[in-house]
């Protein structure tokens, strides 16, 4: 004999219409995380992100200068015509050069000028020669900084003028500190490094300042 199942249906249509169906589970999805949990940065999946690599060695790290170590920005060494003799000369002094008086200087050229007025060089003898170059820098009111330094000299001259011609460069130097410097020129050259070629005698091939 089969069972009819209407009265079951019926029973539980009239469960569910009279508010006795069984509560559903509920999730709240709109407070925010508790106190302390914030979502936190994670790493990006392994592969998923192309890594920046550590520069090969001698590679200095450039952010944002022609890419992340600086490929962009590196230039030819172009060799030197005259080896061993400083490039970007900023002036020439020989014993011919005329001397700058107590004027206010208003361009660069007219440092080597100035310093001429200072240089007393050694005596040379007859076809002798002697040249080198110094370095230095000045602040925005003329005065020295820092230490200056001979970078080049002739090594063909015989060792006791070379010592005397270095020294009286250096002495040159110290002795024409402070320079009258206009606003423009100190403001410009303030810290920056100067170089300056004093020639025992006219060369050949050199034009004086």
């Amino acid at each position: 004999m089969r069972r009819s199942r209407v009265p079951a249906l019926a029973v539980l249509l009239l469960a569910c219409a009279g508010g006795t169906a069984p509560a559903q589970e509920t999730r709240d999805l709109g407070l925010p995380p508790p106190s302390g949990s914030q979502n936190p940065v994670l790493p990006p999946p392994s592969g998923s992100q192309n890594p920046v690599l550590p520069p090969q060695s001698g590679q200095r790290y450039m952010p944002g200068i022609g890419g992340p170590f600086g490929e962009g920005t590196r230039r030819p060494v172009v060799p030197s015509p005259t080896p061993g003799v400083d490039r970007g000369v900023n002036g020439t002094v020989t014993p011919e050069t005329i001397g700058l008086g107590e004027e206010t200087m208003d361009r660069l050229d007219q440092i080597g000028p100035a310093l001429r007025r200072c240089w007393h060089p050694p005596a040379l003898e007859a076809g002798a020669s002697a040249s080198a170059t110094v370095r230095f820098s000045l602040r925005r009111d003329g005065t020295l900084f820092g230490q200056p330094r001979v970078t080049w000299e002739m090594r063909r001259a015989p060792p006791g003028l070379r010592e005397r011609f270095t020294d009286s460069l250096m002495r040159a130097v110290r002795d024409c500190t402070p320079m009258r410097l206009s606003p423009g020129l100190g403001g410009s050259i303030a810290g920056r490094p100067i170089t300056i070629r004093f020639f025992g005698r006219v060369p050949t091939n050199e034009r004086s300042v």
